[in-house]
């Protein structure tokens, strides 16, 4: 109870503590911590989306304009593929879902992938991993999966 610099230091560390307890018990309350085996061993893949920060670059016209997170895009009940390094291929392969989804090109802080797309629940049905050629074959499988075939 004396302050000081190592009273400080400690209450820091137990800070730390509790504000990691505090998320896992949030998450495992709210369900954010359940992973569905959606076939793809990456980490986002089976789970919630992660609610990012976003800055829309090339916004879908069916997209609400005030976008500012990831969890935003679930507001229209459609699923987004929600592409963060512009990568074109990726949104040809899903613009015969376009009925069905949308596609946003958006910037997010520090993520390892180049596209996400997401059911809309919010779980995230693949992910394309940073610089990872698109496997064209598995995204249409996985939209014609989750949103049938395509329009």
């Amino acid at each position: 109870m004396r302050p000081g610099p190592q009273t400080r230091a400690l209450w820091e560390m137990f800070s730390d503590l509790l504000d990691d307890a505090h998320r896992y018990v949030a998450d495992l309350l709210a369900g954010m911590d359940a992973r569905y085996d959606l076939g793809d061993g990456h980490r986002f893949v089976g789970t919630l989306c992660p609610d990012m920060k976003l800055t829309l670059e090339r916004p879908d016209p069916d997209v609400l304009t005030a976008v500012n997170r990831s969890a935003d895009l679930l507001r229209e009940g459609r699923g987004p593929l929600l592409d963060l390094v512009d990568r074109a291929e990726a949104r040809d392969a899903a613009a015969a879902w376009s009925g069905r989804g949308s596609t946003v090109t958006a910037r997010t802080g520090r993520v390892d992938v180049d596209a996400l797309p997401i059911r809309p629940d919010g779980c995230v049905a693949r992910a394309l991993p940073t610089g990872q050629d698109l496997d064209t074959t598995t995204l249409v499988r996985a939209l014609g999966t989750w949103f049938g075939q395509p329009a």
